[in-house]
């Protein structure tokens, strides 16, 4: 997927925004936004640090049930996720 590229600000070439493939910064945006966060999508959110946090011992299967649920509303097709280790989660799938 394609779309403006945002490191710190919104990144700038030749005097126009730079766009170029993007998904890995979509995929980071919807796990660390909590639900609000987009305003024209208010439903669309992980919220990952609450997880992350959380002393539950089902918190694990409960985010994996949330970031699916998340990633399928924004039309991003899962093949496989693994949360098994809250450091490095690993998502493989495609827009």
């Amino acid at each position: 997927m394609n779309d403006f590229i945002i490191e710190d600000d919104l990144e700038i070439m030749n005097g126009d925004f730079c766009i170029d493939e993007a998904s890995q910064q979509n995929l980071t945006h919807i796990l660390l936004s909590q639900k609000g966060s987009f305003k024209e999508y208010p439903i669309l959110g992980v919220g990952l640090t609450r997880y992350i946090n959380s002393p539950d011992s089902t918190a694990r299967l409960r985010l994996e049930n949330e970031i699916d649920k998340q990633l399928i509303y924004d039309n991003f097709n899962v093949r496989t996720l693994d949360v098994n280790d809250l450091k490095n989660i690993k998502i493989d799938g495609n827009y």
